[in-house]
């Protein structure tokens, strides 16, 4: 009812309703309530009693009276300043000894949909003892929310350590989120312990802004998260418009609340708007997350769900009084921030998961993406390479013309000059025309295995191969040693120009040495093909070698060794009924 003036109380129509806990009717809360009850004191002395009419009370004020109800002995009961009385809505009373006293309260609730009303009578020196009882009931509730507020400070952190490292703008959002959910939380805890004015303005006023400013950068983030500006431009503008209805029911609400008493309005902008409309909200993202059919979003979306589903039911036992364990109104399972919380871990939980998962796909994207950085970085030095390596054949090509067309055509008409002039002679002998014929051919014999060497298109074994039979074929013919030559199977195999020169100069200095030294009138050559590795044996019939006295083969036989290891390839001489030479290179090595 309205307010009253003080000696009209008397003349107010109270009614006798059970006395039992009960939920406020909203229209109370608008309105100053009165209460009446009568105290009998039958002992010898005059007591000390709290009265506390239920959970969450304002502005009480007592009165009293005599049985006779007259207004000469009605007036208003002196507040003494005791700890935890007025601001919990408890005043003490004096009751006289051998009467009965009538009361009169008149209070506020506060404007809270926690209120209650279950009227206590408590002996002063028991009062304290029954405070810590009514806040020990909410024990398993009060651990449960410290678990989870504890929980979303390690998200905290989490998200501020993420954003650190990598800079993501929507993780100091969600940061921001987290925080002020676990802000409201932690006051719940702590608050109940210490009830004062700040209690009674958390109740009614802060606690629902603190939430609504967690929904503004929840939004936020999701515009962050999903690059809803650029990705999903419906999307950002559905989530820009939810922003600003929010900004405007809110004010809405602070206008309300403090311009007015207006309990009925705040409660239907609270719980029937403002909620409803975060509701939506998790519904659009939800059902943008499963459309998506991201993995991602995916997790982003169970925990939405979850926390709608728990939102549900948490507003379910404010709007509707829903219970859940009938054998105790105060159980834990009929509070609605027990369900508040849980649907806030499983919402975290959900989004830890996604983290998670896309932590792992960000590293396997890392991985694979220097993976490909390299790959680019190797294709692009083979593909230098492989130009150097043309450019490279293309002058080794163009030296080899030069020296044929140039050089050679010039040292062979030197050598066909010195012919004719040695045939114009007749029967006079000049040494020095026979050795510019001899010097010109040989140096032309040179010329054509350099030339061999430089072109690029002799690179390969079977080129080689075939080289080294013609040329010990021709090296020997003319001359007392029969050359054998046994060639097995060879496959397409590249060979690289300074490969096949090293083995050719070797082969050459091998065949020199059998002509000069072996004394031989037999060589048999053979070269074959063992896996990657060319195998050339060359075995003649002569005098064998001395291998105690090598200093006759001058440089030569070192030069054979260091040749073969400059191709990564091995070479041995040895005494068998006459002398064994062998070679062993890789044919690709290089």
């Amino acid at each position: 009812m309205g307010s009253v003036k003080e000696q009209n109380i008397l003349l107010l129509n109270f009614t006798n309703p059970a006395v039992t806990r009960k939920s406020v009717p909203d229209s109370l809360m608008e309105q100053d309530c009165y209460l009446r009850f009568s105290v009998y004191n039958d002992t010898d002395s005059s007591g000390q009693y709290f009265f506390n009419p239920g959970y969450y009370i304002r502005d009480a004020t007592m009165y009293m009276a005599s049985v006779n109800n007259t207004a000469r002995s009605f007036h208003r009961v002196s507040a003494e300043k005791v700890p935890f009385s007025i601001l919990s809505g408890s005043i003490l009373i004096r009751p006289p000894r051998g009467d009965t006293t009538i009361y009169f309260m008149k209070f506020r609730f506060v404007r809270s949909g926690t209120n209650t009303y279950q009227p206590k009578l408590i002996e002063r020196n028991f009062y304290p003892s029954w405070l810590r009882m009514v806040n020990s009931k909410d024990a398993a509730l009060n651990i449960i929310s410290l678990l989870c507020s504890g929980v979303m400070v390690m998200m905290i952190v989490y998200s501020l350590a993420v954003y650190i490292q990598n800079r993501h703008t929507e993780f100091l959002y969600y940061a921001a989120y987290v925080f002020h959910t676990a802000l409201v939380l932690f006051l719940k805890v702590v608050l109940p312990y210490n009830r004062n004015v700040f209690h009674i303005f958390f109740e009614e006023y802060i606690d629902f802004m603190i939430l609504c400013g967690g929904v503004f950068f929840y939004l936020g983030f999701i515009r962050q998260f999903l690059s809803t500006g650029t990705k999903d431009p419906f999307l950002e503008k559905i989530l820009q418009y939810a922003a600003t209805a929010m900004a405007v029911l809110i004010t809405g609400f602070s206008v309300v609340y403090f311009g007015t008493d207006r309990f009925i309005i705040l409660n239907i902008l609270e719980n029937y708007v403002i909620k409803v409309l975060i509701f939506f909200i998790s519904i659009i993202v939800i059902i943008y997350s499963f459309r998506k059919k991201d993995i991602l979003l995916n997790y982003l979306a169970a925990g939405n769900i979850a926390l709608v589903i728990f939102m549900m039911v948490s507003q379910g036992i404010i709007i509707f009084k829903w219970t859940f364990d009938s054998s105790s109104p105060l159980s834990i399972f009929n509070r609605s921030l027990l369900y508040y919380a849980l649907g806030l871990v499983f919402e975290m939980f959900f989004f830890q998961a996604g983290l998670a998962y896309k932590n792992k796909k960000d590293i396997i994207g890392q991985v694979r993406e220097r993976e490909r950085f390299k790959l680019e970085n190797e294709r692009k030095e083979f593909e230098k390479q492989m130009a150097i390596l043309a450019v490279r054949q293309e002058e080794r090509d163009r030296i080899s013309a030069d020296m044929h067309d140039d050089l050679g055509s010039g040292v062979t008409a030197i050598r066909l000059m010195s012919e004719i002039a040695k045939s114009k002679m007749n029967t006079e002998d000049f040494p020095e025309i026979e050795k510019i014929s001899s010097s010109a051919n040989e140096l032309l014999g040179k010329m054509n295995a350099i030339i061999w060497t430089m072109k690029s298109s002799n690179d390969t074994l079977e080129n080689l191969v075939a080289y080294l039979r013609a040329f010990a074929t021709e090296y020997f013919d003319g001359s007392s040693v029969n050359c054998i030559v046994h060639v097995g199977e060879f496959t397409e195999m590249e060979m690289s120009g300074e490969k096949r020169r090293n083995i050719f100069l070797s082969f050459k200095e091998t065949l020199n040495n059998i002509l000069k030294h072996a004394q031989a009138t037999e060589v048999v050559i053979t070269m074959r093909l063992e896996g990657k590795r060319l195998m050339i044996t060359i075995k003649d019939n002569g005098t064998g070698i001395d291998t105690g006295n090598l200093r006759r083969f001058g440089n030569g036989l070192s030069n054979i060794k260091k040749r073969m290891q400059d191709v990564n390839g091995a070479f041995s001489i040895v005494n068998d009924l006459g002398t064994l030479v062998s070679f062993d290179v890789e044919v690709n090595s290089d």
